[in-house]
């Protein structure tokens, strides 16, 4: 039976970094199957997340010293030793010099789930959820021997997860806090870690490295939250949740095998995990973007047909929209062309992800279709393919507004810099 920690910690996990990416007690990747790996775990690649749960409620002896060393040593210590534990069993070095890397994950019913990144990019965030302190306890966070372990309660998870409820903008702020402690600063916290998140996110994201020991107190949470500027940035996100959407249309497709592109789980990753590592603030401007091209789909005189949109992360993204009745195989090879000479024409963009689909009309369906393209150098041999493709099919041939007819319209690639 799973614990209610364990439900809200799987719950949390699916909303911020979705199903595909999520494994509610997987088994162990190496050794004996049908053992429990940990709770959860989170792969993104290059990102791997392990999450280990326990609830214990402290116990009054009448002495509070003596109640906060056992709740420590019954909860926080075994989290930490169980974490350590879940990291070896993805690396097996029980033979002497040499080492068996796990492949892929193992589902909770045994089934491969997605390939863990390999081991010379992997990048591996440990988490222990400590249930039952009703924050009589203070714990810090910390190097425990064998990496850095992050620990939270159940009020801090919930807000932290609900507030970095993108894996870059979360994984961000673990690295950004580990970086700070391991560099010889010091952090003290008297009421949860939302607080320490309300000052990073109130200095720009990053934290006060003037100082070599900060003090948090417990209200900064409430007070960043009841401010103007944060109520306007939720405001602003509302964007930000189409592009969500998107991401999980296609796991859905993937789900009912709806996809054109290609079915395997490898292959809607691929495309998929590119589109999930944009942060938040990115994908306000791509969830706009995308809308209003939708929106300008529907338009009786010269609807238009493809767009590029250039994101702050430096990914390139070209929508589609064709006839309905266009047959899908067509539409992804016009798609694959248009993905080709939008990256001959932003040299800097070296990874094109497309998305096709039909225009808009009102309570009709729509299909999705997707490609990637990553392409770190252009050859002069490209540049004659996307001046034939331009000429010859009109793909972005004009890229600023033009007044031909609907299959050579386009709208200029524009490229946001900065952040808000």
């Amino acid at each position: 039976m799973d614990t209610p920690s364990e439900k809200l910690v799987d719950k949390l996990c699916q909303h911020s970094f979705l199903s595909l990416w999520s494994y509610f007690k997987p088994q162990k990747p190496i050794g004996k199957g049908g053992n429990e790996h940990c709770d959860m775990l989170v792969v993104c690649d290059p990102h791997i997340i392990i999450f280990e749960i326990r609830e214990c409620d402290v116990k009054s002896s009448g002495d509070i010293k003596v109640d906060w060393e056992r709740w420590r040593r019954k909860t926080i210590e075994k989290l930490v030793i169980q974490i350590y534990r879940a990291e070896q069993w993805l690396v097996d070095r029980s033979i002497p010099g040499a080492k068996k890397e796990a492949k892929h994950v193992a589902k909770k019913d045994g089934a491969a789930g997605l390939p863990f990144p390999d081991l010379s990019r992997r990048q591996i965030h440990r988490i222990a959820v400590a249930f039952g302190s009703k924050r009589k306890i203070p714990f810090q966070m910390g190097d425990f021997g064998k990496g850095f372990v992050h620990i939270f309660d159940e009020l801090s998870l919930d807000r932290i997860m609900g507030e970095l409820d993108t894996i870059t903008d979360f994984v961000r702020y673990l690295k950004d806090k580990e970086n700070f402690l391991n560099s010889g600063k010091k952090i003290t916290i008297t009421g949860g870690e939302e607080d320490l998140l309300a000052l990073y996110l109130h200095s720009g994201r990053q934290f006060p490295l003037a100082y070599d020991h900060i003090e948090v107190g417990n209200d900064l949470w409430d007070g960043f939250t009841a401010g103007k500027e944060y109520k306007n940035k939720q405001a602003a996100n509302a964007n930000s949740y189409i592009w969500d959407d998107l991401i999980n249309t296609f796991h859905n497709d993937l789900a009912t095998r709806g996809l054109e592109f290609g079915n395997s789980l490898e292959q809607v990753d691929a495309i998929t995990r590119i589109m999930a590592r944009e942060d938040r603030f990115s994908r306000r401007i791509l969830g706009k973007d995308f809308y209003e091209f939708i929106e300008l789909t529907s338009r009786d005189k010269m609807p238009v047909r493809s767009r590029m949109t250039a994101s702050p992360s430096g990914v390139l993204y070209v929508f589609l929209a064709c006839k309905r009745g266009t047959e899908r195989k067509y539409r992804i090879e016009e798609l694959r062309g248009r993905c080709f000479v939008a990256r001959g024409l932003n040299l800097k963009c070296k990874t094109v992800i497309g998305l096709a689909t039909e225009r808009y009309e009102e309570k009709e369906g729509f299909s999705l279709d997707a490609f990637c393209l990553e392409k770190p150098d252009w050859t002069e041999e490209d540049q004659k393919k996307l001046e034939y493709l331009q000429n010859e099919l009109g793909f972005f041939k004009a890229p600023v507004q033009s007044t031909g007819s609907e299959d050579e319209y386009s709208l200029v690639s524009r490229v946001v810099e900065g952040k808000g």
